[in-house]
């Protein structure tokens, strides 16, 4: 960086002097610099730049970035030159959110997809999302479920509700943790974040850091709150993050994400089945009040096959024969002989069919949990921590960490008595993966961690 520092600047008075000052700095003449613009296949003619630099208001975005660069600027100093640009065509939130430099001002984001038409139940998971972005330092909460738990749906509604709690803008990126062509980089986050924020595209600095550098800058104390959804992993949050107290950051992941506990100071909100009349609230919602009222009995049987999820239950409500006698209790007939996979599936769309949503989250998982959910999948009543580890010849400390892994990602429940359970739909999508190979040499463990190369069996 120069010694001509953007961020001095208060208002576009100030930023205007600041650029005066950083041709001068360079010694550049206004024919110099478009010379050097129209080598870069831009163009400044010196006119543009006699009459920029005469104003008060700020110059435009591409103007500046053209500009900047012709003076000898780096990625790094324009995406300074913008951040302070952005910084102050954004409203002062203690002015009560006057206008800063007039025709400037940005529109503020608001990337939140639609919420969920009445959002059933999750009373507790909105007072906690409450409570853990409330106070001086908003933060940082991960929102975290099994497949089908309705976590992005929950983050999504509650983002709508606190639109007055951040008006500087609602951010949201999908970062496809669980899904098709793998996890969002976070490059590609960047730029989607910093173009939403009127950064071109253009300008959005290639490497990493100075893209995370100039989204911070961005939205440095602003109101703004930024959804993550479908995270893989801690990594790929940690970039993502504004650096402002006055931001908040809500990360869904069907991942505990510990590390962003133990290292980020993150909150979490687990969001798990719904009660059994929410569940019922849920088929009323999508089948239709009269119907699910006629058949209640049956639904409540329904709610239950489907494991009180809102994903399989609007699955399950969209796979009613309207025109059969009793078609709830005819669904709970089929399910109960065929089993629930196999009719809880739009088979036209992957997105609607449980199995294939399962199967990314077991497909994240290492080999040897992979085996392990397997397993405990076979046991109908649980196993214990050791059986597991003499079962699958690992070391108990190996065993237990695996186990956790599992926990974690919400593909298995510790039940009392250090047991341990894959249950339900997930027991019988588990079924489908064929038996775990309990019959593998001994291997040695060191600390949890394998000394040998992957088993090629598990």
């Amino acid at each position: 960086m120069t010694a001509v520092d953007p961020v001095s600047a208060r208002s576009s008075t100030d930023y205007v002097l600041l650029l005066r000052r950083r041709r001068e700095v360079a010694g550049l003449s206004y024919r110099q610099l478009d010379r050097r613009a129209r080598r870069g296949g831009e163009a400044l003619p010196p006119s543009t730049v006699a009459t920029m630099l005469r104003r008060a208001t700020l110059p435009g975005v591409e103007l500046v970035t053209t500009y900047v660069r012709a003076c000898g600027g780096d990625d790094a100093e324009v995406a300074a030159w913008l951040a302070a640009r952005a910084r102050i065509t954004m409203p002062d939130p203690e002015a009560g959110g006057a206008e800063a430099t007039g025709p400037c001002l940005p529109v503020p984001p608001r990337q939140l997809p639609p919420g969920v038409a009445g959002l059933v139940g999750r009373c507790r998971e909105l007072v906690e999302l409450d409570a853990a972005t409330s106070g001086p330092e908003r933060g940082l909460v991960v929102v975290t479920g099994g497949p089908g738990a309705g976590k992005t749906a929950l983050a999504v509604h509650w983002g709508h509700r606190s639109t007055s709690r951040f008006p500087d803008g609602q951010l949201y990126v999908d970062l496809r943790g669980h899904g098709p062509g793998g996890p969002l980089s976070a490059g590609a986050a960047l730029a989607h974040l910093l173009v939403g924020l009127g950064v071109p595209a253009g300008a959005v600095p290639t490497g990493d850091e100075q893209a995370a550098a100039l989204f911070r800058s961005v939205v440095a104390d602003r109101r703004v709150v930024l959804v993550l959804d479908d995270a893989a992993s801690a990594d790929q949050v940690r970039l993502l993050r504004p650096g402002g107290r006055a931001s908040c950051t809500v990360v869904t992941s069907r991942d505990r994400l510990a590390g962003l506990t133990v290292h980020d100071g993150a909150r979490v909100v687990d969001v798990g089945a719904l009660d059994r009349g929410d569940a019922v609230r849920v088929l009323a919602q999508s089948a239709g009040e009269r119907l699910v009222a006629e058949e209640l009995t049956a639904a409540r049987a329904l709610a239950d096959l489907c494991d009180d999820l809102p994903l399989a239950l609007r699955i399950a409500a969209s796979a009613l024969d309207r025109d059969a006698r009793t078609p709830i209790a005819d669904l709970v007939t089929e399910m109960r002989a065929d089993g629930g996979l196999a009719a809880l599936g739009v088979h036209d769309d992957p997105r609607a069919r449980l199995d294939v949503s399962f199967g990314y989250s077991y497909d994240a998982l290492g080999d040897v949990e992979q085996r392990l959910f397997r397993l405990l999948a076979g046991s109908a009543t649980g196993l214990t921590a050791s059986v597991v580890a003499v079962t699958a010849e690992l070391a108990a400390g190996a065993a237990r960490a695996s186990l956790r892994r599992l926990t974690d990602a919400h593909l298995a429940v510790r039940l009392s008595g250090d047991r341990y359970t894959v249950a339900g739909l997930l027991r019988e999508y588990a079924r489908t993966l064929g038996a775990p190979n309990h019959h593998l040499p001994t291997r040695q463990f060191r600390h949890g961690h394998r000394l040998t190369p992957a088993l090629s069996g598990l």
